[in-house]
């Protein structure tokens, strides 16, 4: 595992409206691309990861996806493909992402890591 020095991009799919969950996420800072896709911005890959796990413990019903990309250019991109893979309740993460989660609670997908909350 690589330490963890970052920005993380999340994004957030699914049934729930992005700005609702966004407002329950308290780590991580909200942001918007030029195409008006909503994200959220973290200074670590952990820090997102407990922010996604706060947010799904206590909602066994939701149905929301999430896709976590590190670094800037392409990882709204990454992580909105991610989020658009996930299955509910999940949280996938590209390769670059993963780099920084113990190997022991990630799942390799064909187009991802499904991270194990």
């Amino acid at each position: 595992m690589t330490p963890d020095p970052q920005a993380a991009i999340l994004c957030i799919a699914g049934s729930a409206d992005p700005g609702d969950v966004a407002a329950h996420l308290r780590n991580g800072r909200s942001v918007r691309t030029p195409d008006e896709t909503s994200l959220m911005q973290y200074d670590s890959v952990k820090a997102a990861i407990a922010d996604v796990s706060a947010y799904l413990r206590p909602r066994a019903m939701s149905f929301v996806k999430f896709g976590l990309d590190v670094g800037d250019g392409s990882a709204p991109d990454v992580a909105r493909r991610l989020a658009d893979n996930a299955g509910p309740r999940s949280l996938w993460a590209s390769a670059e992402a993963a780099a920084f989660v113990d190997p022991e609670v990630l799942e390799a997908r064909p187009s991802g890591y499904r991270i194990k909350l």
